[in-house]
């Protein structure tokens, strides 16, 4: 067994969002690798609470959530984590009160819908990630507790690049999803899913020459890059399947499974 540890991405890899639906085959390899002896983790930009559907179905022996900002063991306790700054997220609040503009905030168990609360309230439907879901009317939450990304909804993006000149330790990226304008995921600069994966990996010495990632999306590129096996699946852009070792099918047509299949006649 030349590699050691997988890492899924959950929507549009493994998880189909707008039906629920992890197909069977995915299951299956996911049973092959742990008799094979592999670890096989998530890495999503999802926080905790909004992993209970895929749950129900696979647990994994970590979480790499919140696009690798909060890392969780297989028993759900933290391994690592790197909030937003506190004054930073205040300035995000205000930001959004005088431009009207929608939040939420992901604060690792719990999400909290700032502003537009139906609109807000609709995309997180759309995804099927109603749990642990509340509106705070006094927009304080964040004054107790640690925000790992704030989501914006807006179809104002000069004002979001505006935001972010000003504030050079965040990023924004784009979910594209059906909408009432656009959203824009808000997180500290330097994290990513790869990073969280780093942070994860010191507890247990491995190395990337040990992981195998799959993924769909942009926010997996990173991930994708420095795995030893980097596998993009069949929906993924050009350019994301342009950083992977090889695109599978799609995860509507077995694409973890056919992946696995090919690594496991490989690596045998």
């Amino acid at each position: 067994m030349k590699h050691k540890i997988v890492f899924l991405d959950m929507d549009g890899t493994l998880y189909q969002t707008e039906n629920d639906i992890i197909q069977d085959s995915s299951l299956e390899a996911i049973d092959t690798l742990r008799e094979k002896g592999y670890m096989v983790c998530c890495a999503t930009g999802r926080p905790l609470n909004q992993m209970d559907s895929i749950l129900k179905k696979v647990q994994f022996d970590y979480y790499v959530l919140i696009n690798g900002s909060y890392i969780l063991d297989g028993a759900f306790e933290e391994v690592a984590s790197a909030p937003i700054d506190k004054e930073i997220v205040n300035e995000i609040v205000a930001f959004c009160q005088e431009n009207e503009f929608g939040l939420m905030f992901h604060f690792g168990d719990a999400t909290y819908i700032y502003n537009q609360f139906y609109p807000m309230y609709d995309f997180c439907k759309y995804c099927n990630v109603l749990n642990s879901l509340f509106y705070d009317e006094s927009q304080s939450y964040h004054k107790r507790h640690r925000a790992y990304n704030a989501v914006i909804l807006t179809k104002d993006k000069h004002q979001i690049d505006e935001f972010l000149e000003k504030h050079p330790s965040l990023r924004a990226d784009l979910i594209n999803v059906k909408t009432d304008g656009f959203m824009f995921d808000v997180f500290n600069k330097d994290n990513d899913k790869s990073k969280g994966i780093e942070l994860m990996m010191q507890k247990i010495n491995f190395s990337w020459k040990d992981v195998i990632a799959f993924g769909d999306s942009t926010n997996d590129i990173q991930m994708l890059e420095k795995a030893d096996i980097g596998v993009a699946m069949g929906s993924a852009s050009d350019y994301v399947k342009s950083f992977a070792n090889f695109a599978t099918t799609s995860t509507y047509d077995n694409g973890i499974y056919n992946g696995i299949k090919k690594i496991l006649l490989d690596e045998d």
